[in-house]
């Protein structure tokens, strides 16, 4: 071969060199800016789910009769209160929410979705709470209470003395079927440090040293987790797959450890979709980090049930508010009207009561 051939040769394989890193680097640079979309959606929808726990655990922490029901230990007014309660704020909110009332001695003194468990002391599966008798201090974080779920725990407190806890309890469920209208699966992981307080997932599958927390996890991909290997994924936070890319965030608890990871998993025909609409990534990157952003600084622990509410809003809870929510209601109400100007009360009179048939003059 002639000299010019070899220098020619060497050129091609340098060129061909040359694209394949820069096609490597190109696509990665790609998929870490999927995962930071993805991770900010993820962090957003948790923000959302916090924000919504704290404020229904807040309002009910509120309610006079149920501080009764506690100290005088009658639990099956305290079922009745929590269930009704429930009812109400699900069909506000849509989604399913659970929620138990714990004596000051960490007994369960009421559940809403299933008051079976009434009168089991929860004391050795909830260290967490162990710290709130002294301190008062609500907290809100991801746990492994028999289960791994979040929890808005609020110290329930009449007349200057703690009686007992008021929690709202999430689980991951709402978080999967989130994600999945974007196509993406969810695995929520528990390491297995935490397999004694979580006696509720003994007979969920494993990945190595890692528990999958989640009821409807998918097993194709935790299968294939189990061969490449969890805790490359943990510690590097992306691992590309045979046809699926997975993206690892810790879970800490209230104590600020890490008791697990959620594991977002997108199809490599899913990221071919965003590629060909990568200016859409840019401007979905700019959107999930604004919202993440408002979500954060929305959080106020001073929130109650009222408050965010428009005037027109709370007219139409009026009429179905329970007594125990009505003073607040209608003191929320008068501070929400007081710099109404007489057309804009009679506008919003009639537009919350389209119902009705009004008769007579306005003077």
């Amino acid at each position: 071969m002639k000299l010019y051939q070899k220098y020619i040769v060497l050129i091609l394989v340098m060129l061909l060199f040359s694209f394949v890193y820069f096609y490597l680097q190109n696509k990665m640079e790609f998929v870490n800016r999927v995962q930071i979309v993805l991770l900010n959606l993820l962090e957003r929808q948790i923000g959302e789910e916090k924000e919504k726990a704290f404020s229904f655990a807040y309002s009910l922490s509120q309610i006079e009769t149920l501080k009764k029901a506690i100290e005088e230990h009658d639990s099956k007014l305290g079922y009745d209160i929590l269930n009704r309660y429930m009812r109400t704020l699900e069909r506000f909110s849509g989604t399913r929410i659970r929620t138990q009332i714990l004596t000051k001695d960490f007994v369960i003194f009421a559940r809403s979705w299933d008051n079976r468990d009434a009168g089991l002391n929860v004391k050795k599966y909830r260290p967490d709470l162990a710290g709130m008798v002294h301190s008062l201090k609500p907290h809100l974080s991801y746990e492994a209470a028999r289960r791994l779920v979040l929890i808005a725990s609020i110290p329930i407190v009449r007349y200057g003395k703690l009686i007992g806890f008021i929690e709202v309890i999430q689980r991951p469920d709402t978080l999967e079927t989130y994600l999945s209208h974007y196509d993406i699966d969810l695995l929520v992981l528990l390491d297995s440090r935490y397999k004694d307080q979580a006696v509720l997932l003994q007979k969920h599958p494993r990945i190595g040293h890692m528990i999958v927390a989640n009821d409807n996890a998918n097993i194709h991909y935790i299968n294939r987790l189990r061969q490449y290997g969890v805790d490359r994924l943990l510690s590097h936070g992306i691992l590309e797959g045979k046809k699926a890319y997975y993206f690892a965030k810790s879970i800490l608890n209230a104590e600020g450890q890490n008791i697990g990871s959620f594991v977002m998993v997108l199809t490599k025909k899913k990221l071919k979709l965003f590629s060909a609409f990568e200016e859409e990534i840019d401007s979905f990157l700019t959107y999930a980090r604004k919202d993440l952003y408002y979500s954060t600084i929305r959080q106020n622990p001073t929130f109650n049930l009222y408050q965010n509410m428009t005037a027109k809003e709370l007219l139409m809870l009026k009429g179905a508010t329970h007594a125990e929510d009505k003073i607040a209601l209608k003191q929320r109400l008068r501070e929400e009207l007081k710099n109404y100007s007489q057309e804009e009360l009679i506008s919003l009179l009639l537009d919350a009561n389209t119902n009705r048939k009004s008769r007579g003059k306005i003077k």
